[in-house]
């Protein structure tokens, strides 16, 4: 499992493989740049003294390396500004990242005789061009080659003059011309990128087929049954990941220039993913197990046709589950206590069940067959996000927004741009890198700066800088025996050396967006090969390299901790706020007239929904393990219970879209549905510090009407999806210490209270002392049902030994609340719990909501779980 996640992570991480083009590129644009600027050096010998002058043998053996780094920066600085598809722009953009370096190194030259002119300007350059960004990727374009061309120009130190400088200009001129040529063999398959993501899309589709398929034929509650559900969880969401870039590049770059098409391979590409998520859901809750021995064997058949694109075994297995689907649906408003857990699972389910495959395979053959010739005429939906190097924005976006935006906490209030905010940081945290640098090593200092500035590039919030600081010491420490070692394999042979640097360049591109350590580590490669060609390679020149690393990251964590911080909790609040107000918005709209059932409607919800998830989780991600290892336990809850909500989010709109085209009324459906939003819109409100705004005007709605006592499959699953989703909320609002209106009535009790649920109101929503739920006693005892479990423990208050006042709620794996017990002396009690995984929620006054994951392998059997409350507020 651990070789798989490293695959996945550091090769399925780059769908369509152009990081690996852009990556080869690079690298060869390094060795054209390189071999360009020798062939100018050995016609005209540019830096070189005569052989009489003081020190001539030295400078005139370090003149070709220099003229080589130089070759080499402008290569690697030019692959990592200039990424615009057009000739003509490629070229405006090398020409000024070209004159950006000569300025930035004849500006280093001029002020080398003032030593403390120049280590100011080692601090004001690269924080003034970090400013600038502001104004965007042409204003990078300028400020970045720039400070690179004055750290080689303070690197140089005498070696080149201000006489000379025309020299340096040709070197620059002909290493950005010689990869600028080299670039031009990218604009071509700029033309095919969406040609070559939909076939990695169709890869990614079978691999998550293929998964889904071992999962349905293992044994359930088995190692294997979790290794194979944690790993299609990741191949699902990867999967969206493929299909939001697909979709937005068949906006912005259709494969053959048709808009038309494109529009077509939109609708055919957003059904097949739901189809084949639908799939992957359905696995990973074993929910086929709930259908007869032939209807299983039907599902087993829709995966397998998917996966190998056949279309007339899709067809038959389709026709097929028309049978499966019950002409007289059973009613689903009896609850557990009516049928029990498995009963009502096995009588209500399994007609849904056979609903969603009979679906899921009609959708494969209509985006596999593209039977819609004449599709309606209608407006295509604009992206729901703009990429950014061709991939997902990640917490970019996010990071922006949460900077100049002021938060709750103290620490927060202080709102910048992004730009401002880390040229503050970068100048402060420059000015000492240059004061401790230059007394541990004057001739070294420019790794210390270096390590300061690649910490705050690309790098906003105080986690991702903390990170980023740790690695590139990690990274330099590997990079340094990794470069000994090859330094002294490949010795003075300029020919191995030279495959070492191209090979480095390679993987710090390739790296960029996956592992900072490895780039850095790549980097130090081909350093060290560059001191070996100069025969300065010492073991004391590594050691110091390690030392001015480290304490240029050490000033990068303190500035990034103490001056001007954008703490990352603040970003991940204000990601989470924005993606449940995408949620909110898209439930009020469910029964609007311009919802989600108008045009397409339910592939513009789904696809905001999905931008708005990838950018949650790409911010609240780095906060569920500290670098030592330790995990924040409420962090990966919210991680659970946002995809649980963006799972159910996406099947809502996809539900509530066929049931209004087949002239369904919802209008019985208001009450659950504002409830569901109204929890989504508190949370957000409470995570940007606002008081409960006001309920959307869409949302209210009378009181929700008795359901009738049967009613089609598909509208009762609806419903049971908005109570899921509601619940998940609820469970949010729990966590942060919220009680939501009306959310006390039991989600599956229909007017018949479930076990441990309470019908009443409770307090208005809003932060109070203690998460407020109508307390009903659970009744406690063993359990006489074999087909469930019995779970009990101690509850451990800090503030009260004897025991305190304290209700354990239970909360299935989708969100459902389940049932809740009193803590009576200290002792709970939770009886008819059947296998699966559950969220106990301890609720006391004077402490904070403290949730812990149960899971239930067997029936039948007592489980004895303790919980200790956390400390008061």
């Amino acid at each position: 499992m651990a070789m798989i996640d490293a695959v996945d992570r550091y090769l399925g991480s780059d769908p369509g493989g152009e990081r690996v083009r852009t990556a080869t590129n690079g690298a060869i644009a390094v060795l054209a740049a390189i071999g360009a600027s020798a062939l100018l050096d050995a016609r005209f010998h540019m830096f070189e003294v005569a052989a009489s002058a003081p020190g001539a043998g030295v400078i005139n053996h370090s003149a070709p390396l220099l003229v080589s780094i130089l070759g080499a920066s402008v290569a690697l600085t030019a692959s990592f500004v200039v990424g615009e598809r057009t000739v003509r722009a490629r070229a405006l953009t090398t020409l000024i990242a070209c004159l950006g370096m000569w300025a930035g190194l004849s500006l280093a030259t001029a002020v080398h005789p003032h030593r403390l002119v120049g280590l100011v300007l080692l601090v004001a350059v690269p924080a003034v061009g970090a400013w600038f960004r502001r104004y965007g990727a042409r204003a990078f374009a300028t400020g970045f080659p720039i400070h690179v061309g004055y750290l080689i120009g303070f690197l140089a130190g005498g070696q080149i003059g201000v006489d000379q400088l025309a020299w340096p200009g040709a070197v620059i001129g002909v290493a950005g011309a010689a990869t600028f040529v080299v670039g031009l063999a990218l604009v071509p398959g700029y033309a095919h990128a969406t040609a070559r993501m939909q076939r990695s899309y169709r890869a990614r589709a079978r691999r998550v087929l293929a998964v889904t398929g071992a999962l349905m034929d293992t044994p359930v509650h088995t190692p294997a049954d979790h290794r194979l559900a944690r790993r299609l969880r990741r191949l699902v969401v990867r999967l969206n990941e493929t299909a939001l870039v697909l979709d937005t590049q068949l906006v912005t770059a259709p494969a053959d220039g048709n808009d038309t098409a494109a529009g077509d391979r939109r609708r055919s590409l957003f059904e097949h993913e739901r189809a084949v998520v639908t799939l992957a859901r359905l696995a990973q809750r074993h929910a086929h197990r709930q259908l007869s021995r032939e209807a299983r064997a039907e599902a087993r058949a829709v995966v397998t046709a998917a996966r190998e694109l056949d279309l007339a075994a899709l067809e038959t297995a389709a026709h097929r589950f028309e049978r499966y689907r019950p002409a007289d649906p059973v009613p689903r408003s009896g609850s557990r206590e009516d049928l029990g857990a498995g009963a009502a699972a096995a009588a209500g389910g399994a007609g849904e069940i056979a609903e969603r495959y009979h679906e899921a395979a009609c959708a494969l053959v209509s985006a596999i067959g593209s039977t819609d010739a004449d599709p309606p005429a209608q407006q295509e939906p604009r992206p729901a996000l703009h990429l950014i190097g061709g991939w997902l924005p990640g917490s970019g976006i996010v990071n922006a927004t949460a900077s100049s935006k002021q938060g709750t906490a103290r620490v927060d209030r202080i709102s910048l741009t992004v730009s401002t905010r880390v040229s503050l940081q970068l100048a402060v945290a420059l000015g000492l890198a240059v004061f401790f640098g230059d007394m541990l090593s004057p001739s070294h200092l420019l790794w210390a700066v270096v390590s300061v500035y690649v910490t705050f590039l690309g790098s906003s919030s105080d986690r991702e800088q903390l990170r980023k600081s740790v690695f590139r010491v990690l990274g330099t420490l590997a990079g340094v025996v990794a470069g000994d070692g090859l330094a002294r394999l490949t010795g003075t042979q300029p020919v191995a050396s030279m495959a070492v640097v191209v090979l480095a360049a390679f993987l710090m591109s390739y790296f960029g967006r996956i592992n900072y350590a490895l780039v850095v580590g790549a980097a130090t490669l081909g350093v060290a090969q560059f001191y070996a060609q100069a025969g300065e390679l010492t073991s004391s020149l590594l050691a110091t390299r390690v030392e001015e690393t480290a304490l240029g990251a050490a000033c990068a964590i303190v500035v990034g901790l103490v001056v001007l911080p954008l703490r990352t909790t603040h970003a991940a609040q204000v990601g989470l706020a924005g993606y449940l107000r995408a949620l909110a918005r898209i439930l009020d709209g469910l029964l609007a007239p311009d919802g989600p059932t108008a045009g397409s409607g339910a592939r513009t919800d789904t696809r905001v929904l999905d931008a708005g998830f990838h950018a949650a989780t790409a911010t609240i991600r780095p906060l569920v393990r500290t670098l030592l290892g330790t995990a924040n336990h409420r962090c990966p809850e919210t991680l659970r219970l946002v995809d649980l909500s963006h799972e159910l989010g996406r099947t809502i709109v996809h539900d509530s879209s066929v049931l209004a085209h087949r002239g369904n009324d919802l209008t019985e459906l208001a009450g659950i549905t504002h409830r569901a939003a109204s929890a989504a819109r508190a949370v957000a409100d409470d995570l940007d510090g606002q008081e409960p705004g006001p309920p959307a005007p869409s949302a209210l709605a009378a009181p929700e009407p008795v359901r009738p006592e049967r009613q089609p499959s598909v509208t009762g699953s609806l419903r049971s999806e908005l109570e899921d989703i509601e619940g998940v909320l609820t469970e949010l609002a729990l966590m942060r210490g919220l009680a939501i209106p009306d959310v006390a009535v039991a989600a599956h009790g229909h007017g018949h209270p479930g076990p441990g649920r309470a019908v009443g109101p409770s307090r208005p929503a809003g932060r109070t002392g203690a998460p407020v739920v109508q307390p009903v006693t659970a009744t406690p005892g063993p359990s006489r049902n074999t087909a469930t479990a019995t779970v009990s423990g101690a509850l451990r208050c800090p503030l009260h030994p004897d025991g305190c006042e304290a209700w354990i709620t239970v909360v299935a794996d989708r969100g459902n609340r389940w049932t809740q017990a009193r803590v009576e002396s200290g002792l709970y009690q939770i009886t008819g719990l059947p296998p699966g995984g559950y969220t106990l929620i301890a609720s006391a006054a004077q402490h904070a909501p403290h949730a812990e994951f149960l899971l239930v392998e067997r029936a039948g059997r007592e489980i004895s779980h303790d919980i200790a409350l956390d400390p008061a507020r």
